[in-house]
């Protein structure tokens, strides 16, 4: 009967113990249910927030830039509205002007006011920058095609006639085409 009880107390011991473990595996299993679930809601938390700030910033980007962009586009369309060829030959020509020195000061204020507007181009489309280098290029060119057509010594009312009539056989206005490209973009802003 002694190595009966012996037996039943070794057993119940045995028992007690395979109780006890298996239920701190459980509690162990369940800890670590809610520890992961804990650790997800911090995660998804802090993800949240991050966005929320990110959008944040975004915000007070799209704050700061859309009034640069709208003034870029202005810039630009002042650019191509100071170079265009009426405009300009009246600011520039004077009754005691040659051709030669009409010519000089022509493509001296041309590229003064696009070197003026250079950083222009970070806050434009490439298309609207590409468009008003196009223009200014294209605009350089008539007047130094216009330039070899005259003597320097000439008046400039010469050189201004003859710049004026090949800006008016040009099929594609290059000026006109940048400023309604200009326009259209800048309407994305507004």
């Amino acid at each position: 009967m002694e190595t009966f009880l012996l037996i039943l107390g070794i057993t119940l011991a045995v028992a007690v113990v395979a109780l006890l473990s298996f239920f701190m595996i459980k509690i162990t299993e369940e800890q670590k249910k809610q520890n992961n679930e804990i650790l997800m809601l911090v995660k998804t938390f802090f993800v949240n927030e991050e966005n929320k700030r990110k959008e944040s910033f975004k915000i007070e980007n799209v704050k700061i830039t859309i009034p640069l962009r709208i003034q870029a586009y202005e810039r630009l369309v002042l650019l191509l509205e100071r170079i265009n060829p009426e405009s300009l030959l009246l600011r520039l020509q004077s009754p005691q002007m040659t051709a030669g020195l009409l010519h000089q000061e022509l493509l001296i204020t041309i590229r003064a006011e696009f070197e003026h507007n250079l950083s222009q181009q970070i806050y434009v489309s490439q298309s609207s920058w590409d468009a008003v280098k196009i223009a200014k290029d294209t605009l350089v060119r008539t007047i130094n095609e216009a330039a070899e057509r005259i003597a320097p010594v000439a008046p400039a009312t010469a050189l201004s006639e003859t710049i004026l009539s090949i800006m008016m056989t040009q099929q594609n206005n290059q000026i006109q085409n940048a400023l309604n490209l200009l326009k259209r973009d800048a309407e994305n802003y507004m």
